[in-house]
């Protein structure tokens, strides 16, 4: 009897102490993609910095994109192709923000972090199963919509294009933080409305997921 009283009390505390840890875990996860979030939507709320026409100095043209000799934003306008042209990211649709990667050594201005909310170049989002790196731990993605179109207007001013930035952050659930075997920060996932869809059905719900807005004004060249 006695045994079986002391297994029973084992057992009992086996699971509070896997839940104690399920818990703390849970909880310094969600603090790290706060602070992701936040540092996110600093980053784009300095590149906006950049775009500086059209106004009342510059009427004819619109540095929202780097070209022509202008700096232009980066984060709010995807790079340039010689098929398509400029194709702005403005699209009210979820995307990946990869624009400066690749353009610092060592690469910055990631969406995806480890597990100590570093950014990761792009070589590392993914998982690798024969190194055994886990790949990303912590993915960002953004949408951004108009909520001010900047218009010339019969004055000879321009009224401020003003845009509303959301960002999204995602990470798997649990104690072990599993992906799907090809990652889990990847464009395809960053398009869905919902992440969920990318992730194995027989381990729904997959990802715990914060949001964070802000907006992006023109900053006019005066």
């Amino acid at each position: 009897m006695a045994m079986t009283v002391m297994v029973i009390g084992a057992a009992a505390v086996m699971s509070m102490q896997k839940a104690a840890v399920t818990g703390n875990l849970d909880a310094r996860k969600t603090d790290m993609a706060n602070n992701i979030a936040r540092q996110w939507v600093e980053r784009l709320q300095r590149d906006a910095m950049q775009w500086t026409c059209p106004s009342a100095a510059c009427q004819s043209t619109n540095n929202m994109c780097p070209g022509g000799g202008a700096a232009g934003a980066q984060l709010i306008c995807s790079r340039r192709s010689a098929s398509s042209g400029t194709e702005l990211n403005v699209t009210g649709l979820w995307f990946l923000p990869t624009q400066y990667m690749g353009t610092t050594n060592p690469e910055s201005m990631s969406p995806g972090f480890d597990i100590l909310g570093r950014d990761l170049p792009s070589a590392e989002l993914a998982p690798s199963p024969a190194t055994g790196w886990a790949g990303a731990q912590f993915c960002v993605n953004v949408r951004l919509s108009w909520l001010v179109t900047p218009v010339p207007n019969p004055l000879g001013t321009t009224e401020p294009g003003l845009i509303r930035a959301d960002v999204r952050v995602i990470w798997p659930r649990g104690i072990l933080g599993g992906a799907p075997i090809a990652g889990f920060c990847t464009p395809g996932t960053a398009a869905l409305v919902d992440p969920e869809q990318s992730a194995p059905a027989n381990e729904l719900p997959f990802f715990h997921t914060i949001y964070m807005t802000t907006t992006l004004k023109e900053n006019p060249a005066q």
